[in-house]
């Protein structure tokens, strides 16, 4: 009987042995588990597949860019060198007629140049509607940023005459007429929109409306119709004290 329950005993202390290993083998496995990502882990991740978007695009328009230039070598390819010619002997040369093939070949060549002038002036559209639509885009912008209206009166104490609103021929050096083809041509009707313009682009307005209007000098036009549109009327005065038909110097 002592002997049986030895041999129970050591039964029981070994079960319990080896519950103890596995229970600790089972924690360690937990402890080996993945844990669920981060936020900053998947933001990450949606970044490497934004980029890995971008460079199947960027592989795309190289493909597309290698494949163009190909077809442009071919196009080289048919036309004739440039290189200097020996002179010819003065044998009378009999000039074969072009048989069926080669006039077959040169007008399938036509039509492929006449379909590369399409497309070129397809492009040349779609890039013009692109400059329209950033255009108005632009516009929005500078009317979204525009100041409020000044104070007229105001302005009309400092400069010592009456001022009206967007008055394009307030800025020294615009006269009516210059003011009518700012109107028409360029669609700048305010002061604000006056000085958003670039110089370059009211000197191209200038000449575009003949000779008469490119003896005019634009360059400090712009500033001039800041100082109006946000009622510096001090600071506008003492600049245009300094111009002489827009321009400084006298």
């Amino acid at each position: 009987m002592p002997y049986t329950l030895a041999k129970w005993a050591l039964w029981l202390i070994a079960a319990a042995v080896i519950g103890l290993v596995v229970g600790w083998m089972l924690r360690g496995v937990r402890g080996l588990s993945i844990e669920p990502p981060t936020d900053d882990e998947l933001a990450d991740l949606d970044r490497l597949r934004d980029r890995e978007q971008d460079m199947d695009e960027v592989v795309n328009e190289r493909n597309r860019l290698r494949s163009e230039l190909d077809d442009c070598r071919a196009t080289a390819a048919l036309t004739p060198s440039a290189a200097p010619v020996a002179p010819l002997a003065v044998e009378p040369v009999a000039v074969a007629p072009i048989d069926d093939d080669e006039r077959a070949r040169l007008a399938a060549l036509v039509v492929e140049h006449e379909s590369t002038i399409g497309d070129l002036r397809a492009r040349i559209w779609n890039r013009e509607a692109k400059i329209g639509e950033l255009q108005g885009v632009l516009t929005a912008h500078n009317l979204s940023t525009a100041p409020g209206d000044p104070d007229l009166t105001l302005g009309a104490q400092v400069l010592g005459e009456k001022v009206r609103l967007n008055d394009l021929t307030v800025v020294e050096g615009i006269g009516p007429k210059i003011a009518d083809v700012l109107h028409a041509t360029g669609g700048i009707t305010t002061w604000w929109g006056l000085h958003r313009t670039d110089v370059e682009t009211l000197r191209t307005l200038l000449e575009g409306a003949g000779p008469r209007f490119q003896v005019h000098d634009p360059s400090s036009w712009p500033q001039q119709a800041g100082l109006l549109a946000n009622g510096e009327w001090e600071e506008f005065r003492a600049l245009t004290a300094n111009l002489r038909g827009g321009r400084f110097g006298g």
